[in-house]
């Protein structure tokens, strides 16, 4: 069973996943970033911070934030592998709750 604990945990961090790439991601990143590895990143880190300041993640979990955030986006905008952003949404969060499940 869930404790209390990390179901608030989860929520802080869908919080920050939601805001992360939706709120701070700008009409610019999203066009562009399937064209250009620079925006694709500039995105992701974006993306990263507002974990790194709410949740204040290890230096392990940032890593794997920033990393599969960079391969998934790239997979949907730039290679068109990923179709729908359900599909999407759903492997930026099987990662986070892999992340706190496995204690990263």
């Amino acid at each position: 069973m869930l404790s209390i604990a990390f179901i608030t945990t989860l929520l802080a961090w869908l919080a920050c996943h939601f805001v992360g790439d939706f709120a701070f991601q700008s009409s610019w990143m999203s066009i562009e970033k399937g064209k250009s590895w620079e925006v694709n990143f500039y995105h992701c880190a974006t993306y990263t911070a507002v974990f790194v300041l709410f949740v204040h993640p290890s230096l392990t979990a940032i890593a794997i934030l920033l990393g599969t955030h960079f391969v998934i986006d790239a997979l949907k905008a730039r290679y068109k592998v990923i179709g729908p952003i359900w599909v999407d949404q759903l492997l930026h969060i099987l990662t986070i709750l892999l992340i706190l499940l496995l204690r990263f």
